[in-house]
């Protein structure tokens, strides 16, 4: 299923990898980094684009002292491309500061016509959180409990958990998608972890080995060591300052090791301004987030630095934005709602870059950040919004709720238009 690229990668990108000091590359690459990969025009000390290729340094004394972290000329962009999936044994190669030579890789063996739209992709779904019920959903901040208000328009009590959306969501989307050919991972079984735990069990069973990785690595401070491994410390605590992040990057590994051609990342929104989401608002749009808009702190590991070159010289971001791009006309068509604007929540103007697309932001997750593979972070519909706190509150199986099937709708006929145009 390789394609060719969006943006500049349309002009005859192959006639450029011919010649390693040609403007074209210089100018392309320059520009996507200040564009979509560069948030705060402050990360110029971190790499360099010039006639041999591209270089990334650790900071910025050894830039001045020419000491890349890692080079890579012209000629191995195509090479580059073909590996870096294989994150182990290319970042072993970025941390030697190399690669020379890539490895012989395989020919591609031949493949019958496929019979079916989608045979033949590999589709990862992260189910956003990983509340199956309330309690856990508001023990991750993700849970909406309005009380019944006629005189403010809701006839009934509204209680909502994001993350028992996500994964009714996930599991209508991979019924479909499994129907067009396609094999699906799903990161997380239903109410657990991306670890097969609950938050529980991971913390009865993984939490002091946790606690003290991070502080060998010196994430966490001696005294918040001891906090965390206490009988005082407040599940709301470890939840967010521990757990959250390693199972992200759990989920992360887990789409990695399977090589997906695509990944989705459902999850549904809340109005920011609408404190402690504990009465209905009247706020409702769609989006979706790519990687990129790297800030001035982001690059503070070898880790990160890959990524931000991966971002830069593969098409993971140009066929993200496609992809996405198409999610987000199947979300307005589909459900109704408008798409977000540049300037219609503080997020998107503070810690976003927009893309061509509408809708479609560069935002440095976790996920956007780590993931290797094209992508859409899907932010659909408001869930405090008063008409759609109504529809989402309907039936207790939410796989069977009118709305989120709907979403999941969406979702797919965005995903069959991205491959339809990519035949």
């Amino acid at each position: 299923m390789r394609s060719i690229f969006l943006f500049l990668f349309i002009i005859s990108f192959h006639g450029f990898a011919q010649d390693p000091g040609t403007p074209q590359l210089i100018n392309y690459y320059t520009g996507k980094a200040q564009k979509y990969l560069d948030k705060e025009k402050a990360l110029s000390s971190f790499y360099s684009i010039d006639d041999k290729g591209i270089m990334i340094f650790a900071n910025a004394i050894d830039k001045t002292k020419k000491k890349p972290e890692f080079s890579l000329a012209w000629e191995q962009l195509e090479d580059f491309r073909l590996y870096y999936k294989y994150y182990d044994e290319i970042f072993s190669y970025y941390k030697k500061g190399r690669v020379d030579p890539f490895p012989v890789k395989a020919a591609d063996t031949v493949k019958p016509p496929p019979e079916k739209p989608l045979q033949g992709y590999r589709i990862a779904i992260d189910p956003g959180h990983i509340a199956h019920d309330h309690a856990t959903g508001s023990l991750e901040m993700k849970h909406l409990k309005f009380r019944k208000d006629v005189v403010n328009g809701l006839v009934d009590s509204i209680e909502i958990s994001e993350g028992i959306l996500t994964f009714a969501t996930a599991r209508l989307l991979k019924d479909k998608l499994e129907a067009e050919g396609a094999e699906v991972m799903i990161t997380r079984p239903e109410g657990y972890s991306a670890f097969g735990k609950t938050f529980e069990q991971w913390k009865k069973q993984d939490l002091k080995k946790a606690v003290d990785s991070l502080a060998k690595i010196g994430e966490l401070k001696p005294d918040q060591k001891n906090y965390f491994l206490s009988a005082k410390a407040k599940n709301s605590d470890i939840f967010r300052v521990v757990f959250r992040e390693l199972d992200l990057a759990k989920r992360a590994e887990l789409i990695n090791r399977y090589k997906p051609d695509l990944t989705i990342i459902i999850h549904y929104n809340v109005d920011e301004t609408n404190s402690g989401w504990t009465k209905p608002g009247k706020k409702d749009f769609n989006m979706a987030f790519v990687g990129g808009a790297f800030m001035k702190n982001d690059l503070t590991s070898p880790e990160k630095r890959f990524e931000f070159l991966r971002l830069l010289i593969t098409e993971d971001l140009e066929r993200s934005v496609e992809l996405s791009s198409s999610v987000i006309n199947s979300f307005e068509s589909a459900l109704g709602i408008p798409t977000c604007g540049n300037h219609d929540a503080t997020y998107i103007t503070e810690g976003c870059l927009p893309t061509e697309a509408r809708g479609v932001f560069c935002r440095n997750l976790q996920l956007t950040r780590y993931i290797h593979s094209p992508l859409v972070y899907g932010e659909s519909i408001y869930q405090d919004n008063i008409k759609e706190a109504q529809l989402l509150n309907k039936e207790t199986d939410k796989t069977k709720n009118e709305r989120v099937m709907q979403v999941a709708d969406a979702y797919f006929n965005g995903i069959m238009n991205y491959a339809a145009k990519r035949k």
